[in-house]
C-alpha cells in the first residue's frame, strides 16, 4: 500500500481527533470538506471577508508581497508586524516540530516535513491574500467594537483550518505516515492550534 493510499485511510481519525481537541469549535461542516477535498474556507457570516475582494497578485497571477510605499487596493492595510505570512507559517511549524520531538522522530524526518508544511501553507496563505486579510479587518474601522472581536475570532477558526489543510496535504508520500496515527492526528491538530492562537491574540489588549 502506497503512502498515498495510507494518507486517505487515517486522514478521517486525524480529523475526528482534532475536532474533539481544539477544533470541536469548528463545525463539521467545515472541516470535513476541507479534510476531504473541498477548499472551504471562510465561514458565512457578516465579518467574513471574501478572498476575492482583496486580489494582490499580479498579471500573471504571482503574489505580491508587501513593500514599503506599494500602492494598494482602497481600503486595504499592509500587512501588519507579527501577522506576515512568515508569522503565520513560524506559528503552524513550532507546535508542529514540538509534537514530532516528542514523538520521538528523525530530526532529519522532522526538518523534512516541516519544509513541506511550510510550502504548502505558504503557498495557501498566497492564494487567499492572508496576511492583507488579517490586517485589514482588525484595523478597519467598526461601529461596534465587537465586531472587531468577532472578525478576530472568525479569522482566527478560519486561518487556523488553512494551516490544518496544509499539515494534511503536506504529508502524501511522506515517510511521516509510518508514524502512529495519533501522532499523526496531533501533528495535523497542533499546526492549526498554533495558527489560531497567534490570531486570537489580537483580541487581547496591547496585542
Amino acid at each position: 500500500m502506497s503512502r498515498t493510499d495510507n494518507l486517505s485511510t487515517w486522514v478521517p481519525v486525524a480529523a475526528n481527533s482534532a475536532i474533539q481537541g481544539c477544533w470541536s469549535r469548528l463545525r463539521l461542516s467545515w472541516l470535513a470538506p476541507l479534510v476531504f477535498g473541498a477548499f472551504v474556507l471562510l465561514p458565512a457570516t457578516s465579518s467574513a471577508l471574501q478572498a476575492k475582494e482583496i486580489s494582490m497578485q499580479d498579471n500573471q497571477g504571482q503574489y505580491q508581497p508587501y513593500t514599503p510605499g506599494m500602492k494598494l487596493p482602497e481600503g486595504v492595510f499592509p500587512p501588519m508586524q507579527g501577522y506576515t505570512h512568515e508569522d503565520l507559517v513560524g506559528a503552524a511549524a513550532k507546535r508542529a516540530e514540538a509534537v514530532l520531538k516528542r514523538g520521538g522522530v528523525d530530526p532529519t524526518l522532522i526538518r523534512e516535513s516541516l519544509i513541506a508544511l511550510a510550502k504548502h501553507f505558504n503557498q495557501a496563505l498566497e492564494a487567499q491574500n492572508v496576511e492583507y486579510q488579517i490586517s485589514t479587518w482588525y484595523q478597519k474601522p467598526y461601529a461596534n467594537p465587537a465586531d472587531r472581536d468577532k472578525s478576530v475570532a472568525d479569522m482566527a477558526e478560519t486561518f487556523g483550518a488553512l494551516a490544518v489543510r496544509a499539515a494534511t496535504e503536506s504529508l502524501k508520500g511522506s515517510p511521516l505516515l509510518d508514524q502512529d496515527r495519533e501522532l499523526l492526528g496531533e501533528y495535523i491538530s497542533s499546526a492549526g492550534d498554533g495558527v489560531h492562537d497567534l490570531i486570537a491574540g489580537l483580541e487581547k489588549p496591547g496585542a
